[in-house]
């Protein structure tokens, strides 16, 4: 009996951590468009790209979020990344447009960057 209480609390610990690590916390949309305004440092932005940005990224997190949750299977990676990627490129194209054309080159070199760092992943 001693066992099975123990084994019990054992598999009920395991579980709880595992909840806890939950994968990668994203935070809110507004942390999140935080986080990459501050990536984007070496870009040197205005405070007004900044604020524009800020809701771009937001935008782009919500809709992500979307996505997200409209894939209940969890496990269907093509599918996410499918519906990513005109996202993605969205989102891209919005952040371009507030953009000089040296900050154009700097953000696509960072986003290169990133593609090289996904492909070794």
């Amino acid at each position: 009996m001693k066992r099975l209480i123990m084994a019990m609390g054992l598999i009920l610990f395991m579980a709880s951590f595992a909840k806890a690590q939950g994968g990668r916390q994203m935070g809110t949309p507004d942390q999140r468009a935080e986080r990459q305004i501050a990536q984007l440092e070496t870009l040197k932005l205005s405070a007004e790209q900044k604020t524009k940005l800020k809701e771009v990224f937001i935008w782009s997190a919500k809709r992500v979020d979307s996505v997200r949750t409209t894939l209940t299977d969890g496990g269907d990676f093509q599918a996410l990344r499918a519906k990513m990627a005109p996202l993605q490129a969205e989102t891209t194209t919005k952040v371009n447009a507030l953009l000089n054309d040296e900050q154009k080159k700097a953000y696509e070199a960072i986003l290169e960057e990133r593609r090289a760092r996904m492909r070794n992943n």
